[in-house]
């Protein structure tokens, strides 16, 4: 097969449930391996002005050879203007000047309270009648300058490097339900004690995600990169997700679809108890994370369940990027290319890069995708 496709061609062929020239890379980092690689304190990251910003991000995208990228998410073209930032040597504080309120960024920029407490509202959700969803997630769409703002760094790169697929990221209703209850041991107690009110918020939250879609794909993005977490088994029952979550779930997905773009679930959590109900969304792809918490997940089981078009993201063990152990990272991408991705449908993605993680690491194991995936897969990569 030639190979002459473009990356961005390579990445909706494999998304599409075909077989491109060879398996694409799409990968996905943490803030602090972003920061650490391009060598900024990862404070700025999160004060930097709207510009600054978009230009950490287009850096990140430049860090390794990529078919594919999930883009995060700028700041409010008026954050600076409205917030105060005093660099103090053991911390960074900012301050709202509109409010007031102020906080703290400690050096691996992590927020703590203005007294340097650890920010959580003591077991006690935010959230305890429709009043409070109003107050705490007001319906609508974000102020037009958070709007610019937030995609400033997805316009950006699609319009530098148009040959390349962009994935923008929508929260999934459960992630801003348990963020505006206060946390997630606030949000879970809601969850358990007043489903009605839970659900509420969940439709609440899916109709703001809903909104960020349409200015999404204006700004040029091809993918929604649809976030998955603490839906999974280790987090709350099959039947939660299922008569809670899924239903605003599947609004999300299905106005993204409706809009014309791929939707790929990000899915962090143990997602094999409920990986039919899943399967059930308007999906173009998973995209798997390793098991943290003693379950397991395996794109070679998985696509045993979703069939040989569904596509699926595979990814190298954490560890192996940290330490740097190639015969880790050749041998688990060999098994899943074999397992998973032998009729095409696959994309080498990769666990959430860790701050830790090594870059001479990360470009060997975007080489041995290169490498290894060149389709017809010969028997060698078995």
């Amino acid at each position: 097969m030639s190979s002459s496709m473009s990356p961005k061609e390579r990445v909706a062929t494999a998304l599409r449930g075909g077989m491109p020239d060879r398996v694409p890379v799409v990968p996905i980092y943490d803030i602090g391996y972003i920061m650490r690689q391009i060598g900024v304190d990862p404070r700025e990251y999160y004060t930097a002005e709207p510009e600054t910003l978009a230009g950490y991000v287009e850096q990140s995208f430049l860090l390794h050879e990529v078919d594919g990228f999930f883009v995060h998410r700028g700041v409010a073209l008026d954050w600076r203007e409205k917030h105060r930032v005093e660099k103090l040597e053991r911390y960074w504080l900012v301050t709202d000047l509109e409010t007031g309120e102020q906080y703290r960024l400690l050096p691996e920029g992590i927020r703590v309270g203005a007294d340097g407490r650890l920010l959580n509202n003591n077991g006690v959700s935010k959230i305890q009648c429709s009043a409070d969803i109003d107050r705490e997630l007001p319906p609508g769409p974000p102020a037009e300058a958070e709007l610019e703002g937030r995609f400033l760094p997805l316009r950006r790169l699609v319009q530098k490097y148009p040959d390349h697929h962009f994935s923008f990221q929508t929260g999934s209703p459960m992630v801003r339900a348990l963020s505006v209850c206060g946390g997630f041991e606030e949000g879970l107690v809601t969850l358990a004690s007043d489903r009605t009110l839970f659900r509420e918020l969940l439709a609440r939250g899916a109709a703001n995600e809903c909104a960020l879609i349409e200015p999404a794909k204006r700004a040029g993005g091809q993918s929604m990169w649809f976030t998955s977490y603490y839906t999974g088994a280790d987090t709350i029952s099959p039947r939660d997700y299922r008569e809670l979550v899924f239903p605003y779930e599947k609004q999300v997905c299905q106005t993204a679809k409706e809009a014309g773009l791929f939707v790929l679930n990000w899915f962090l959590g143990d997602l094999m108890p409920i990986l039919d109900q899943v399967m059930q969304l308007p999906l173009d792809a998973l995209v798997l994370e390793q098991g943290r918490k003693g379950y397991e997940i395996d794109p070679v089981k998985i696509r045993k369940r979703v069939g040989e078009r569904f596509c699926l993201f595979g990814f190298g063990f954490e560890d192996d990027y940290c330490q740097f152990n190639r015969r880790g990272l050749t041998e688990e991408l060999t098994r899943q290319l074999a397992g998973a991705g032998r009729r095409g449908a696959f994309v080498a993605g990769t666990p959430i890069m860790p701050p830790n993680a090594q870059r001479a690491a990360v470009d060997y194991y975007f080489a041995e995708a290169r490498r290894l995936g060149v389709y017809p897969l010969s028997p060698a990569n078995d």
